[in-house]
C-alpha cells in the first residue's frame, strides 16, 4: 500500500467513501481530509503539504474552477483531478486549460488508480527538482555569508534566516560555552517574535543538560545526528526536569533535526531546526542540515584559528614593545660611555688596538640601537601610521651623512660606497625617518653584496626625489621582491643572514607616510636596485 496525503473536496460522504475505497483497491493508503467549502479548503491547505486534491466539479456555492484558482493563489505544487457525474467535454477542456491535471466521470472510477499513480510520480519528480534548487540556493548563500564576514554572531544570525520558512519553521545554532560547560543558544530564527523571545528566555532559564538522552546536548556529546519526524513519538524526554520538559512541549514542535558542528578538536556546537503543526521534516532536510553544519563548522574553526593567531601576534608585539623600551635606556647609557672614552683616547694615549676595539664597540652599540628603534617603530605601526616631524633640508647632504656613518661597516664588508655627484636637492620631509630609510637600504646592500661596490644615486623624477641604492650581491628572486618589504619578511634564511627583517618594511612605511613609495628591482644573482621615492612637496594628509 502506498501512503499519501489526499485532500478531498466533496460534499457527498458516500462519494468520498467510494473514492477512498477505489484508491485502496488500487493499492493506495490515503490519509484523507474531506472539505465542503472554500474556507475549509483554505484552512486545510495551510496545514499542508498535500500530495493530491480530488474535487467534484460542482459543489454548493463554488466549482472546481474556484478550487483551481485558490490552489494557484496559494502557490503550492498540488495536482488536482476533477471527478464528476455530469461533466461535458467543453467543461473538461476549460478545466484542463485552467490547470487541472485530469477530468473524468465518476462512472469511470477504474481510471482513478492509474491517474493518481501518474500524478504522484510526476509531482515527486517536480518536487525533488524544486527542492534541489532550494538546497543549492541556500548553500550558495550560506557560503557567501560564511566567507563574507569574520563576525561570528552576525554570520550565524543570517544563516538561520536562510532556513526559515523555506525548509523549517525555526532554526537555531547552539555553541559550546566553556564557562557553563554546555550549550548556549547564540542564533535563532522564528517568524513569531513572541515565540522567539520565549525560546531565548527558555534557554536562559533552563540550560540544556549535558547528559540528556536526546536533543542538542545528546548530539553534541555523541556526534550522532538526530532526526525526529514526529517528536511526539520520542522515546526519551530531552530533560528530566518536569518544568523544563513542559516548557519544551509548549513550543508545539512536530519535527526536529539536530546535527553537530564539526571542529578540528571536537564538536563546536549544534545546528537545530524543526517544524510546527502538521508540517514535518524529511531525510532530505537532514542532509541539507549536515552539509550546512559542515560548512559552518569549518568556517568557525578557521575563525577560531584566526583569532588565536591574532592574539599571538598581539602578544608578540606587546613583548617587542616592552623589550625594546627595556633595552633602550641601557643602550643609550652604553653608547654615551663608549663615546666619551673614544673622545679621550688621544688625551690618554691609548694603544691603537684599544682605539680600534672602542670604535668597533661603538658601531655595534649603534647597530643594536637601530634594531631597538626599529622594534619600537613596528609597535607604533601596529596601532597606526608613523608620525612625522617634517623639516626642510638637503636630501643629498643627508644621504652623504648616512654614507659617512656606514663607511666603517662598508670597509669591514669589503665594499666601496659610491655616491653620485651632488647638485643639491631640497625638500620637506621627516629627517629622522628618511635617515632611517636610507640607512636601511645601505645596510641591506652591504649585507647581501659583500666585497663589491655599492652605488647610491640621488636625483629628481617628475615631482619626486629618488634615492637609488644599487648592489651587486645575490639579488632577490622575482617572487620575493614584495615579500621582503613585509613585516619580518625575508627572502633568505635567517641562519645565513642576520637581522630582523624590519629595515625594508620600515623604509617602505616611511616613504608611504610621506606620500611616496619604495620598491626593489632585481634578477637573481645579478644584484638588486632599491628605490626610495619621496614627494618634493609634501602631500596634505588627513
Amino acid at each position: 500500500m502506498t501512503p499519501f496525503r489526499l485532500l478531498l473536496v466533496e460534499d457527498s460522504v458516500n462519494d468520498a467513501a467510494l473514492v477512498t475505497a477505489e484508491l485502496e483497491q488500487a493499492g493506495y493508503l490515503p490519509t484523507a481530509r474531506r472539505v465542503e467549502t472554500l474556507d475549509a479548503l483554505r484552512d486545510a491547505l495551510a496545514t499542508g503539504p498535500w500530495d493530491l486534491v480530488l474535487c467534484d466539479y460542482r459543489l454548493p456555492r463554488f466549482s472546481a474552477l474556484d478550487v483551481l484558482s485558490l490552489l494557484h493563489s496559494q502557490g503550492g505544487d498540488v495536482p488536482l483531478i476533477v471527478l464528476s457525474s455530469q461533466l461535458s467535454e467543453d467543461q473538461a477542456v476549460t478545466l484542463m486549460k485552467a490547470g487541472a491535471r485530469d477530468c473524468f466521470s465518476k462512472d469511470r472510477m477504474a481510471r482513478l488508480g492509474p491517474a493518481v499513480a501518474r500524478e504522484l510520480e510526476e509531482t515527486r519528480v517536480r518536487r525533488e527538482r524544486t527542492r534541489a534548487e532550494v538546497d543549492r540556493d541556500i548553500l550558495a548563500k550560506a557560503s557567501e555569508l560564511l566567507t563574507g564576514s569574520l563576525e561570528q554572531a552576525a554570520r550565524l544570525d543570517q544563516l538561520v534566516q536562510l532556513m526559515v520558512p523555506r525548509v523549517a519553521d525555526w532554526c537555531a545554532f547552539f555553541l559550546q560555552d566553556p564557562n557553563q560547560g554546555g550549550l548556549r543558544l547564540v542564533a535563532l530564527a522564528h517568524p513569531d517574535a513572541e515565540r522567539r523571545a520565549h525560546a531565548w528566555k527558555l534557554d536562559q532559564r533552563f540550560p540544556l543538560d549535558p547528559q540528556s538522552a536526546a536533543g542538542p546536548a545528546y548530539v553534541l556529546r555523541t556526534g550522532q545526528p538526530e532526526f525526529m519526524p514526529d517528536v511526539r513519538k520520542r522515546s526519551e524526554p530531552i530533560t528530566r526536569d518536569v518544568a523544563h520538559q513542559r516548557a519544551i512541549d509548549g513550543l508545539g514542535l512536530r519535527s526536529v533535526v539536530n546535527v553537530a558542528l564539526p571542529g578540528n578538536d571536537g564538536r563546536l556546537g549544534v545546528l537545530s531546526m524543526g517544524t510546527l503543526g502538521e508540517r514535518t521534516l524529511a531525510p532530505v532536510d537532514l542532509s541539507l542540515a549536515q552539509e550546512l553544519a559542515r560548512r559552518t563548522g569549518l568556517v568557525l574553526e578557521n575563525a577560531r584559528l584566526f583569532q588565536e593567531a591574532r592574539e599571538a601576534v598581539r602578544l608578540r608585539d606587546e613583548f617587542l614593545t616592552v623589550a625594546a623600551h627595556e633595552l633602550r635606556t641601557p643602550l643609550t647609557t652604553l653608547r654615551l660611555q663608549l663615546g666619551t672614552l673614544l673622545q679621550r683616547t688621544e688625551a690618554h694615549h691609548l694603544e691603537p688596538e684599544v682605539v680600534t676595539r672602542l670604535e668597533r664597540s661603538v658601531r655595534q652599540v649603534r647597530r643594536l640601537g637601530t634594531l631597538v628603534e626599529g622594534l619600537l617603530d613596528v609597535s607604533q605601526l601596529s596601532s597606526g601610521e608613523l608620525s612625522l616631524m617634517p623639516e626642510r633640508f638637503d636630501l643629498e647632504e643627508l644621504v652623504s651623512e648616512v654614507l659617512d656613518r656606514y663607511q666603517a661597516e662598508a670597509r669591514a664588508a669589503g665594499c666601496e660606497l659610491r655616491q653620485s655627484t651632488r647638485r643639491g636637492l631640497w625638500g620637506t620631509w621627516d629627517r629622522l625617518r628618511v635617515d632611517q630609510a636610507v640607512g636601511a637600504l645601505i645596510s641591506n646592500a652591504l649585507k647581501f653584496g659583500p666585497g663589491r661596490p655599492v652605488e647610491v644615486d640621488v636625483g629628481r623624477e617628475g615631482g619626486f626625489a629618488r634615492i637609488q641604492v644599487r648592489d651587486r650581491g645575490i639579488g632577490v628572486p622575482v617572487d620575493q621582491v614584495e615579500r621582503i618589504f613585509e613585516r619580518f619578511g625575508r627572502a633568505v634564511s635567517s641562519h645565513s643572514y642576520g637581522g630582523l627583517g624590519l629595515g625594508l618594511y620600515l623604509a617602505r612605511r616611511a616613504a608611504e607616510a610621506h606620500g611616496g613609495r619604495a620598491w626593489a628591482e632585481s634578477a637573481s644573482g645579478e644584484g638588486a636596485r632599491f628605490t626610495l621615492e619621496l614627494p618634493l612637496e609634501k602631500e596634505t594628509r588627513e
